[in-house]
C-alpha cells in the first residue's frame, strides 16, 4: 500500500511540474491560413452546386465566396475567375465546358473532371499545398503558374512559371509514386495507366493566353482592375466583356462614332490604342460614343477610374467629353475637360460620378460625345489603358 502511495505521489508531482513548465514557456506560434476567396469575374453561363445543396444548380455571381465541396460548371464561351487571399496570392481561371470541384480551399485541392483550369500562385502559407487532380493526373506546386486540361482520355499540363510536379494515375485510379518535374515553358501529357510523356515546348497559343491573363492578375496584385489595354485586336476587353462604338440615331447620316485599333497612337511600345472618330455635327440632337462592359465587377474597395486620352492634332478634337459608369439600376455621369494633343493620364475619383452610389455590380464604362458639350463637333480622340485603382494606387 505504501509503495502504491509513493508511485501515485511521483505521478502527481510529475504532472504538476509539466504543467508549470508549460505555463512558463512562450505560447506556440499559431498558423493562420488566409482563406479569403471570392469570384472575381463571370463570363457567360456559369453555374455552382453548393456543397450543402448539391442537387441545386445556381447561377454563379461575382463576389460569391466559395466553400469546401462547391462545384463550378461552365458552358460554351463561358469562364469564371476566382481570387484567393487579400493580395491575390492565388488565382484560378476555369475555361469553357469545364467542371471543377473545390475539394478543399486551404490547402487547396481542385478536382477537374472536364475542361481546363489555369492556376497562378504567388505564395502559399506554411505547411500548405495546391494541387489539381484530373481523371488521369495530379499536378501541384508551391509558387508557380500552370494549366491542366482534360482532352479526351488524357491530361495536358502546361507550366508557365517555375516547376510543377506531375504524377500519373494508374488503371486502378491510384496515384503513381513516381513524380515528374515539368519545367517552365514546357508541357506534358498524361494518360491513365501509361508513362507520363516527355516534356516539350508549350504552344504559342497557350503561352499567349497565359500572358494575357497574367497581366490581369498582376494588376489585381497591385490593387488595380485592368479593364482594357487594347493589347489585342478583339471586340472583348480584359474582363472578357464586349466593347464597341454606339450611336443613338443610326438613321441620321450626319452623326456617328467609329471605333478602331491603331498601333500609331498608343501608350507604351506594344499593343494598340483605341481610335474614336466621332461626328455630332447634325441639325438634330446628336450624341454617340464608346462603351466597354464591366462584367458585374465589384468596385466597392476601389476609389479611382484611370485612363489615358489624347486628341488628334491633324483631324481636330473636342477638349471636353462626358463619361459614365453604370450598374444595373444607376448611371453616374461627369465631364472631362482640358483634353490636349498629348497623352494624359486622367484619374477620376468614383465619388465624383453624380447619380451613382452603389459600385458592387458594375455593368459599363461609357464615353459620350454630345453636340451640346463638344468644343469641336467632328474629330478624333484616342484612348488607352483603362483601369480602376484602390486608394493606395491613384494615378499609377
Amino acid at each position: 500500500m505504501k509503495k502504491i502511495l509513493v508511485i501515485a505521489g511521483c505521478i502527481i508531482f510529475c504532472l504538476l511540474a509539466a504543467l508549470m513548465i508549460r505555463k512558463a514557456l512562450p505560447p506556440a506560434e499559431e498558423i493562420v491560413y488566409d482563406q479569403a476567396n471570392k469570384v472575381f469575374m463571370v463570363k457567360g453561363d456559369v453555374k455552382i452546386r453548393r456543397a450543402e445543396n448539391p442537387s441545386s444548380l445556381q447561377d454563379m455571381k461575382v463576389s460569391a465566396i466559395l466553400k469546401k465541396g462547391d462545384i463550378l460548371e461552365t458552358s460554351k464561351d463561358s469562364a469564371v475567375e476566382i481570387v484567393i487571399g487579400e493580395n491575390v496570392d492565388k488565382a484560378v481561371k476555369l475555361g469553357e465546358n469545364s467542371r471543377l470541384e473545390f475539394q478543399d480551399i486551404n490547402p487547396a485541392h481542385l478536382n477537374l473532371s472536364r475542361g481546363k483550369v489555369r492556376v497562378t500562385l504567388k505564395k502559399l502559407e506554411p505547411k500548405s499545398s495546391f494541387t489539381v487532380k484530373t481523371p488521369t493526373a495530379i499536378s501541384g506546386a508551391r509558387a508557380t503558374a500552370w494549366s491542366a486540361e482534360v482532352i479526351g482520355n488524357k491530361t495536358k499540363i502546361c507550366v508557365f512559371e517555375s516547376d510543377v510536379l506531375v504524377r500519373g494515375i494508374d488503371a486502378a485510379g491510384k496515384p503513381n509514386t513516381k513524380r515528374y518535374i515539368t519545367g517552365e515553358g514546357t508541357e506534358r501529357e498524361v494518360e491513365r495507366g501509361k508513362p507520363v510523356s516527355a516534356a516539350k515546348k508549350i504552344s504559342e497559343i497557350d503561352m499567349q493566353d497565359w500572358q494575357y491573363w497574367d497581366k490581369n492578375i498582376s494588376f489585381l496584385r497591385e490593387g488595380k482592375i485592368l479593364v482594357d489595354d487594347f493589347s489585342k485586336k478583339e471586340n472583348f476587353n480584359n474582363l472578357s466583356g464586349p466593347l464597341g462604338s454606339w450611336n443613338v440615331f443610326y438613321s441620321d447620316p450626319n452623326q456617328q462614332c467609329k471605333d478602331e485599333f491603331t498601333d500609331l497612337e498608343r501608350v507604351g511600345d506594344s499593343g494598340y490604342g483605341l481610335k474614336l472618330t466621332y461626328d455630332v455635327d447634325s441639325p438634330f440632337s446628336a450624341y454617340n460614343g464608346f462603351f466597354t462592359s464591366l462584367m458585374g465587377i465589384d468596385l466597392t474597395d476601389y476609389r479611382y477610374l484611370v485612363f489615358s486620352i489624347k486628341g488628334d492634332k491633324k483631324a481636330g478634337f473636342t477638349t471636353t467629353l462626358n463619361i459614365e459608369l453604370k450598374n444595373k439600376n444607376q448611371i453616374g455621369r461627369m465631364s472631362i475637360d482640358g483634353i490636349t494633343d498629348e497623352w494624359e493620364k486622367i484619374t477620376v475619383p468614383l465619388g465624383q460620378f453624380v447619380g451613382i452610389n452603389d459600385f458592387k455590380d458594375m455593368k459599363e464604362f461609357v464615353i459620350v460625345f454630345s453636340d451640346i458639350n463638344a468644343t469641336k463637333k467632328e474629330g478624333v480622340v484616342y484612348i488607352d489603358d483603362i483601369y480602376f485603382a484602390k486608394p493606395e494606387a491613384p494615378g499609377q
